[in-house]
């Protein structure tokens, strides 16, 4: 008789204790869907399709994607016709754009000044219509053309490479020069009124 209680209680023990685990399962199951940082939901932030085309003052245009930000920075440099940062909200890193004056009397002699820690050989590439040479270094890619003793250098950061790399396609493939805009000074000893009498 004893016997008999004790198994029955001992089969009671051991439902009650596979219920408490099959209830703890399912309460964990349905909070890891309602929880959001249970698994990994964040959304990947991709180059946006849309474009703003940029026209600079100094001569030239591209078009980047529209969830980005272009800041122009302030140089002291005079030789310096533009330099540009392009940065993205929640993304590391930034692409920037410099154009200016230079010394240099070819693009080779500006590969020997950057090569500091060559991963491979320079790549032939255009920026635009221009031939341009691009450098992969260990944290960055930079490509640099040189035309009329003008050098154009782009800059990429190897931080979230596949958004950067996107982004730095874009500029090289819509780089274009444009008219500059002139500053039209005029003097006033130029100008002639209409029904003015000229007294000789």
């Amino acid at each position: 008789m004893v016997n008999k209680k004790l198994i029955l209680l001992l089969v009671v023990i051991i439902v009650l204790i596979i219920g408490i685990v099959l209830v703890l399962m399912r309460s964990q199951q349905k909070d890891s869907q309602s929880n959001p940082f249970a698994e990994s939901t964040f959304t990947k932030i991709t180059p946006s399709e849309a474009f703003i085309e940029y026209s600079d003052p100094s001569g030239f245009s591209f078009s980047y994607p529209d969830n980005l930000s272009l800041d122009k920075k302030v140089s002291e440099d005079e030789a310096a016709y533009a330099d540009l940062l392009l940065s993205a909200k929640g993304v590391n890193g930034s692409l920037s754009l410099r154009i200016a004056d230079s010394e240099l009397d070819s693009i080779d002699e500006w590969v020997k000044v950057n090569q500091t820690s060559f991963k491979e050989d320079p790549k032939e590439v255009k920026l635009g219509n221009l031939p341009a040479l691009e450098i992969n270094l260990n944290d960055r890619i930079i490509t640099g053309a040189l035309d009329q003793g003008v050098l154009f250098t782009l800059e990429m950061p190897k931080i979230e490479e596949e958004f950067w790399m996107k982004v730095y396609q874009k500029i090289l493939t819509d780089f274009s020069f444009t008219t500059p805009e002139a500053e039209s000074v005029v003097s006033s000893d130029d100008v002639i009124f209409e029904g003015e009498e000229v007294v000789e």
